[in-house]
C-alpha cells in the first residue's frame, strides 16, 4: 500500500437541502450502504489520491462522501476527490523548476487536469470543493472557526483515538469575520505573518455553503504522531483567540506570546515534514 503523509483536514458538512434533487436521492442511498468511517475514510481517499498521481493520468475512479447525522437531519461532505487530484497537480508545479516539477507530473497530464478542471467549471460553475487538507500541520487560520468547548478528544490505545473540532458554519463565519480586520494588522506585529495569509480565501470559501452547515477540523493522522498529554494540552485555538483579542486591545506583546505559543508547538511537526 503507498506511503500517505499525516494529514488535517477542514470539512464542510451540507444538509441534503442544498443539493439538486439528484444528488439528494444519490446521498440518500449512499448513506443506507454503511457509508465509510470518518478515519476509513480519509485513509481510503488519501490512498486513492495518491495512486492517481503514479498513474499515466489523473483519473480517479468513483467517488464517495462523508455522513453526519445531527438531530435527525443528515448533512454530507462530499469527497470530490476527482477535482481536488486536478487542482492539487496544478498547485504542485506553480513555482516549481519545470525539470523538476517533469520528474513527478510531466506537463502533459498537467495540462489535461487544467482542460478537464476548466470544463467542470463550465458546466458546473456551482460546483464547490468541500475539503482542505495540510500534511504535517495545522494552518493557523483554521483555529479561528472554533471554541475550546467545541473540541472533541479520544486519547488512550484505541482505534478510535482523535483530535476534532466541530461547529456550525454560522459560528465559524462570525469569528472569522470579526478576526479579519485584526489578523490583517498581525504581518507588523507578529514574527510570521502567516496566521493572515488565507484568512480572506478562507471566509470566502465558508461563504459559498448553505447557512446550516457544519465545519469540521479533524487532525486525523496528525494524532499518530502526537502523545496524549500533547494533545491533551494543545491550546492553538485559546492561544489564537488569544492573539486576536489581544490585538483587538491594542497589547501586541500579550498577542505575540499567545501566536508565539501556537508557532512553537508546530514547529516540530514541521522539522519533522522537512525531514521526511
Amino acid at each position: 500500500m503507498p506511503v500517505v503523509s499525516p494529514a488535517a483536514y477542514l470539512r464542510v458538512y451540507e444538509p441534503l437541502a442544498a443539493f439538486s434533487p439528484a444528488e439528494r436521492l444519490r446521498w440518500q442511498r449512499f448513506a443506507a450502504t454503511a457509508p465509510p468511517s470518518r478515519r476509513a475514510g480519509t485513509r481510503r481517499e488519501r490512498v486513492v489520491a495518491l495512486v492517481a498521481t503514479v498513474r499515466p493520468s489523473l483519473d480517479v475512479a468513483g467517488e464517495s462522501a462523508f455522513v453526519q447525522m445531527v438531530d435527525g437531519l443528515m448533512f454530507v461532505c462530499p469527497w470530490s476527490t476527482q477535482l481536488r487530484v486536478w487542482q492539487a497537480a496544478v498547485d504542485f508545479r506553480v513555482g516549481m523548476p519545470e525539470r523538476i516539477a517533469d520528474v513527478f507530473l510531466p506537463r502533459r497530464v498537467i495540462d489535461s487536469a487544467e482542460t478537464e478542471l476548466d470544463r467542470w467549471r463550465a458546466r458546473r460553475p456551482e460546483l464547490k470543493v468541500h475539503i482542505q487538507t495540510s500534511t504535517w500541520t495545522v494552518p493557523a487560520p483554521w483555529f479561528l472557526l472554533f471554541d475550546p468547548a467545541e473540541r472533541m478528544l479520544v486519547t488512550g490505545d484505541t482505534a478510535e483515538r482523535s483530535m476534532v473540532y466541530r461547529t456550525e458554519i454560522g459560528l465559524a463565519r462570525r469569528r472569522v469575520a470579526e478576526a479579519t480586520d485584526t489578523l490583517a494588522a498581525m504581518r507588523a506585529s507578529m514574527p510570521d505573518g502567516a496566521a493572515a495569509e488565507g484568512v480572506t480565501d478562507l471566509a470566502r470559501w465558508l461563504d459559498s455553503f448553505h447557512p446550516r452547515s457544519r465545519v469540521e477540523l479533524d487532525y486525523d493522522g496528525l494524532v499518530d504522531l502526537l502523545e496524549d498529554d500533547v494533545l491533551r494540552q494543545d491550546s492553538s485555538v485559546e492561544d489564537l483567540a488569544e492573539a486576536v483579542r489581544a490585538l483587538r486591545q491594542g497589547r501586541t506583546d500579550r498577542a505575540t506570546e499567545a501566536y508565539e505559543r501556537v508557532l512553537v508547538r508546530w514547529r516540530p511537526m514541521q522539522a519533522r515534514e522537512s525531514a521526511s
